[in-house]
């Protein structure tokens, strides 16, 4: 058998940190391995060997419920095959492991390299709650709105429980992939607090502090969904993230995303590269239209184009 490829009738492996970690450890979780097929930029196929791990009990490291080891599955990993097939090889080779364990407050984090011996943030690990798998498309709160919050390409279906075969794909999973593309792709050059901030073109506020005192409207500007920054801080990181999920979602998306004015279109483009052709063009699915957010300027309504 395959070195990446393990038989779901074996047991998982269990992770052991040398040196184990004080800060999101995973030391005693368990992992399997999902290999994918990836065509590189000269179009040769090639392997990338992706770890997903989670709690191999009812609690994660933090002490929280959870209860992925009594629902993954094979239905679990074909999603996130689906999911990094479509976007370019180079960006899904930067994801070297997913963590599903609940710890995410609501779909998934992303954090960058902490450079610290006792953290176990890497830069290259996603985080997931077991919700994105298990529940179905719903309203989710943002900043200015509401927004549609897609675990899944198609609405009222979910990935837990689908069949085996099943071409469902994640949108929440590309917005995550999109904050570990920020920090290896855009801002590849940078150190430090450098590293981890959102290029210009997502960037709502001209200046510091601004977000603070500006209407709704001025606040939403160049937002192209209510959840335009983290609740803690005024960094666009997670705007960066929405445009890159809209970009590979779907074609009603990326159309969406080109009529917001997002200006980081020509950035996606460019990152992408020149073998980037988009999902739907090579066949695979297309989520068809995109529900509108309801913007707090429109009185809570669906007001806007995209």
């Amino acid at each position: 058998m395959d070195a990446c490829e393990r038989d779901w009738s074996e047991p998982p492996a269990i992770i052991r940190e040398a040196p184990r970690r004080e800060r999101f450890s995973v030391d005693g979780y368990v992992a399997r391995k999902l290999a994918l097929d990836l065509e590189n930029e000269s179009g040769v196929r090639e392997r990338h060997c992706l770890s997903v791990a989670w709690p191999a009990g009812a609690r994660n490291r933090d002490g929280s419920a959870c209860a992925v080891a009594k629902h993954v599955d094979e239905a679990w990993f074909r999603a996130i095959a689906n999911t990094l097939s479509r976007v370019p090889a180079h960006h899904a080779r930067i994801v070297e492991r997913i963590v599903i364990d609940n710890r995410p407050r609501e779909h998934g984090i992303a954090p960058h390299d902490r450079a610290r011996a006792d953290d176990a943030r890497d830069g290259r690990t996603l985080w997931l709650h077991e919700h994105v798998f298990r529940a179905p498309n719903h309203w989710a709160r943002g900043n200015y709105g509401s927004y549609w919050s897609y675990h899944v390409d198609v609405d009222g279906q979910r990935i837990d429980g689908a069949p085996v075969d099943h071409a469902l794909y994640s949108p929440v999973l590309l917005h995550e992939l999109g904050h570990l593309v920020m920090y290896h792709l855009v801002n590849a050059a940078f150190k430090g607090p450098a590293a981890t901030s959102a290029p210009a073109c997502a960037d709502a506020c001209a200046t510091e502090g601004q977000c603070k005192r500006s209407t709704p409207a001025e606040l939403e500007a160049g937002c192209v969904s209510p959840y335009c920054r983290s609740f803690q801080f005024e960094a666009r990181t997670e705007n960066w993230a929405e445009q890159y999920r809209f970009y590979y979602q779907s074609g009603a998306a990326r159309a969406a995303l080109s009529r917001s004015g997002g200006t980081c279109l020509q950035l996606l483009q460019k990152i992408g590269g020149t073998t980037d052709v988009a999902p739907w063009q090579r066949g695979l699915p297309d989520a068809g239209t995109v529900k509108k957010s309801l913007w707090t300027s429109c009185a809570g309504r669906g007001c806007k184009s995209w």
